[in-house]
């Protein structure tokens, strides 16, 4: 009866992955941008039943076994944080796995005779047609639309294995279960006393070893929480409670995967190799002794012995029960994740290794979607608090009227909240007392990881103490992710602040955790955080804004997390570019057009926006169209320059392209080690320079990093790009290349000059990687790095 059990549940468990297959096959087209995030969780789903299914086949002791769930589970885990990847390699990647499978199963039909060749066969040459097939199709039906395809086939292809697979399961025969044989029936050991012993002995102290497992298990699980919850921010909202137990949670994912693709099959791969060992050591503890044995030695010798018992008899009951199967994974898993765990603070900043950051990717699969449905109802609710207008939107520092020159400052991605951001500090205050400085614009991130307005005073108000001027800004993706409150209730006024955030509570239908009592404590504590640290915010009415003077206008854009704008948004910017015509005009933009060499590049920290490309190609040409002359954003985490030569109707023109991100967070090294040999714009420059920045990561990078270092020095990063690591190398020592942006007004002389400062002031032109006509004809290299731009637009 159990094997009929076993035999039913296994072609059960084949058409369900078949089903599920087929859902895979639809998702991209019924799921849109989600479509790639489930498709992560589905490969998951069948990379853990692969595994299992493995663990309790007759190969459970070859490590060969357990690769398709090792590589499904992997390929998932990447699509589910990070499916930007796909992009950059995961294409290739599946194809591979495909074809490395189907050569492995005929490989294996070869060996074999009889009727079980058939499925291997029939299995391998699937694969085949699965590699050929998403291949193939990637060409004419887009890559997310082929990885779908190609997800569903690999589902569908893992069930037909599991119905045609032969009726065996693992060894379950009466000698290997019964009292006086060894559990492992690869040592072929014949029954034996001492053998029945250690299962007996096992069988009494079972309860007792399984109460020790789950507590000192517990243990470690409880203190994964509690530094969790000491390292990151406690608010009283819904996210911030559940923050710590996400961190946790992906601490026992991450446990499992690095127990099935690590410590499992080393383990198994060990005992295999050590079983001759074994086998002599059973037979000299067997015999009868005729002469003495070495005490320590045949201490020992028994200590080993009892301990590979007790593997093997816990590999047999896991075979067995589920349960057993989870607490060894648990028991072989945790001890490396406690290291991660207790070493990530030097470990740096890392999203592969840091559960912590796990939280932000998985807020941003919650919010990435809402972020125009919510500005939108802002916008509406915001209009009907103060009457609409068009100057409801715009900001109005003093000293930027009338004929005299002014200067604003302009920070992007400012807060990390550790020594890079700091680094920068005590130059941008000195910059700031100059009396022409007249505002402070911080052009996207304002707040890492997730736009926590508990992060605010250690990542904002005391960093900025001091600068007295008005403080503005845009947010970006990471300020969306707590849904714009901690950005709200810091830069917006009181009355707007409140009417966006019950707008956007509105939206959801009031399901989130914020209510009213939540508002009153959040924008409480931004108008004390002003007062106490004497920083000039709460003076615009929208995550965007634009100032207009007789000559000057700047418009202030926010693009959220997929570089999107509302309808609303839009149709403000089209007024606010009305009322710009005839003015030198400058525009702040939540992402950047040009990165990285690349025009409307189609990943953002590390995110798949491709989807938004010709929609965020729209609103750059609409600046264009109404000759804005400068274009700056963030989000990437350096600073680079673009050219941008406009021809067409009228006189011929350029448009300066600013990254200007390189204002406190880790630095974006794909810029500097993989710019194209063609990059999408003539005349460039970017800092970096490519040799200072591996000059420091030679000098400074540590031992268990170095695999990472030399991946990117050796292989370019393939099949991922050079940016994707960026993270994984912020060593937050000096030498520091953040960097902010001086924006000088100089209407005595028709001009705008943009000054680029480091930390120990302005940069000098050597200090940047330059190509074409950057440098003005008459400068030098040791001259500090201005461009020039003519208020008069030419």
């Amino acid at each position: 009866m159990p094997s009929l059990y076993r035999f039913i549940r296994t072609r059960v468990t084949g058409a369900l992955l078949i089903a599920l297959g087929i859902i895979a096959l639809l998702m991209p087209q019924v799921a849109g941008r989600w479509s790639l995030a489930i498709l992560g969780v589905l490969l998951i789903a069948v990379g853990i039943a692969e595994t299992y299914a493995a663990f309790r086949s007759a190969r459970s002791g070859e490590a060969s076994s357990y690769l398709e769930g090792l590589f499904a589970s992997l390929a998932g885990t990447i699509l589910l944080l990070s499916s930007a990847l796909v992009l950059d390699g995961l294409l290739i990647l599946l194809i591979v796995i495909l074809l490395a499978d189907g050569l492995a199963k005929l490989f294996k039909a070869w060996r074999k005779s009889g009727s079980d060749r058939f499925p291997l066969i029939l299995n391998g040459f699937l694969d085949f047609g699965c590699a050929a097939t998403i291949w193939y199709l990637s060409r004419f039906v887009g890559i997310a639309s082929a990885v779908g395809i190609a997800i569903g086939l690999f589902i569908v292809a893992a069930g037909w294995r599991m119905i045609l697979a032969p009726a065996t399961a693992a060894q379950t025969d009466t000698a290997a279960l019964a009292l006086d044989h060894h559990p492992d029936p690869g040592l072929r050991m014949p029954g034996n006393e001492i053998f029945g012993q250690l299962r007996s002995k096992a069988d009494t102290g079972m309860p007792f070893a399984l109460a020790a497992d789950l507590f000192w298990m517990s243990t470690i699980v409880i203190v994964f929480l509690a530094i969790h919850t000491g390292r990151m921010p406690i608010s009283d909202d819904l996210l911030g409670v559940v923050s710590p137990f996400v961190a946790t949670a992906g601490d026992l994912l991450m446990t499992l995967v690095f127990a099935m693709a690590l410590m499992l099959p080393a383990r198994l791969a060990w005992r295999r190799a050590t079983r001759p060992v074994e086998r002599l050591a059973w037979t000299l503890r067997s015999k009868e002794k005729t002469a003495p044995m070495n005490k320590p030695a045949e201490w020992l010798m028994n200590r080993w012995l009892d301990k590979r018992f007790s593997f093997s008899l816990r590999l047999r009951q896991s075979r067995i029960s589920l349960s057993a199967g989870l607490m060894l994974l648990l028991r072989l898993g945790l001890p490396i994740t406690a290291f991660f765990v207790a070493f990530n603070p030097i470990w740096g900043f890392s999203w592969f290794f840091n559960t912590e950051s796990w939280a932000t990717g998985i807020y941003q699969k919650m919010t990435e979607l809402r972020v125009d449905t919510w500005r939108g109802d802002m916008i509406d609710a915001v209009t009907r608090t103060y009457g609409g207008g068009d100057e409801l939107f715009r900001v109005e520092p003093a000293g930027v009227s009338g004929n005299g020159d002014f200067s604003f400052l302009v920070i992007g991605d400012p807060g990390e909240g550790d020594a890079s951001q700091y680094s920068l500090a005590s130059r941008y205050l000195r910059v700031g007392q100059n009396d022409d400085v007249k505002f402070l614009v911080v052009s996207s991130d304002v707040i890492y990881p997730a736009g926590a307005i508990e992060d605010y005073e250690a990542k904002f108000y005391l960093p900025l103490q001091g600068f007295a001027k008005p403080v503005y800004a845009i947010p970006g993706n990471h300020d969306w992710f707590d849904a714009l409150e901690g950005f709200n209730a810091n830069f917006l006024e009181p009355k707007a602040a409140r009417a966006a955030i019950e707008a956007r509570v509105d939206a959801d239908l009031k399901l989130t955790s914020t209510d009213a009592r939540r508002i009153d404590r959040i924008t409480a504590y931004a108008e004390r955080m002003r007062r106490l640290y004497a920083v000039n915010t709460g003076s615009q009415r929208a995550p965007f804004f634009e100032l207009q003077t007789d000559d000057f206008a700047l418009i202030a854009i926010d693009t959220g997390i997929l570089r999107t704008v509302d309808d609303r948004q839009r149709a403000w910017i089209e007024r606010a570019l009305e009322r710009s015509r005839g003015k030198f005009t400058m525009a702040i933009v939540g992402h950047p057009r040009f990165a990285g060499g690349h025009d409307i590049p189609p990943t953002a920290e590390g995110q798949d926006v491709s989807e938004s490309s010709e929609k965020f190609a729209a609103l750059y040409r609409l600046l264009v169209t109404h000759n804005v002359s400068i274009a700056m954003a963030g989000d990437t985490h350096d600073f680079e320059y673009y050219r941008e030569n406009i021809t067409g109707d009228g006189p011929a023109r350029v448009m300066h392209h600013f990254v200007n991100g390189g204002g406190g967070a880790y630095l974006s090294i794909g810029t500097a080690l993989d710019f194209p040999e063609q990059p999408a714009a003539a005349d460039w420059s970017f800092y970096p320079r490519t040799d200072n920045l591996r000059a420091k990561m030679d000098a400074e990078m540590p031992l268990w990093k170095q695999p990472f270092w030399y991946w990117i020095k050796w292989f370019n990063a393939w099949p991922f790009s050079v940016e994707t690591f960026s993270g994984i190398f912020d060593f937050n020592r000096a030498p520091f290349f953040q960097s902010f942006m001086e924006v000088r007004v100089e209407r005595s002389k028709k001009r705008v000059v943009l000054i680029l400062n480091g930390v120990h002031g302005p940069l000098q032109w050597r200090d940047l990687q330059i190509g074409g006509a950057v440098i003005p004809a008459n400068a030098r290299l040791d001259d500090y790095v201005e461009f020039h731009v003519p208020m008069d637009g030419h």
